[in-house]
């Protein structure tokens, strides 16, 4: 009797596993920081107009913990760069594996937070990174941005929640000081500053998207 139970309650953890893995594709913990073209406060988050019916962006996105199938991608940064609606492109951390890169690139697919309609570029290169004193800073050849937070009571962080979106969840309002694109080669190239920025974080699976 005592073994019927153990076998019982094995298969049934098993089959708990086996169900969690196929209902759960891919998931995501990961905090994005974007600088844009638009008047602060970003408007896209509340659903607003784009200031002058564009939106030219750099965004990093900084995952914490996640998976695509058995590909973990924990650690991974991916500057996104681009106008929304239009077009974009994907640079990832030199140290991005290949299986690690096209988990990611599929993920951004689905979710599509910059609203590109084409990718012309996707790579990796070297990103530096800071984040410090609510002051956040990223960078590559060609792409700068700087930006500070948007301090309330005490000095600290405005959040704004409740937003339709989870992609917008616990979003802090960020004053972009730099937002710059310059490429030698292309038209598509930017520079603005005193605009809009935020942070906001993602706690994703692919459940969110059905």
């Amino acid at each position: 009797m005592t073994n019927n139970l153990f076998f019982f309650t094995l298969l049934v953890f098993i089959l708990g596993c086996q169900q969690k893995t196929e209902n759960t594709k891919w998931s995501l913990k990961a905090t994005y920081y974007e600088s844009c073209s638009c008047n602060a406060p970003c408007p896209c988050p509340f659903g607003l107009p784009m200031t002058n019916s564009f939106c030219k962006l750099n965004s990093l996105l900084e995952i914490h913990n996640g998976h695509f199938n058995n590909i973990d991608l924990k650690g991974v940064k991916v500057i996104l760069t681009g106008s929304s609606g239009k077009w974009g492109e994907y640079y990832f951390s030199e140290a991005t594996t290949n299986e690690q890169k096209r988990s990611i690139e599929s993920i951004l697919e689905i979710v599509n937070i910059a609203g590109f309609d084409t990718i012309l570029k996707s790579k990796k290169t070297k990103i530096n990174f800071e984040n410090k004193d609510g002051n956040v800073a990223f960078s590559m050849s060609n792409i700068n941005v700087l930006m500070s937070m948007v301090k309330g009571k005490n000095d600290q962080p405005v959040i704004i929640q409740n937003l339709k979106s989870k992609l917008f969840e616990n979003y802090i309002p960020y004053l972009s000081h730099k937002n710059v694109r310059l490429f030698s080669n292309t038209t598509n190239d930017f520079y603005f500053e005193g605009k809009a920025g935020f942070t906001s974080k993602w706690n994703l699976t692919d459940n969110d998207f059905k």
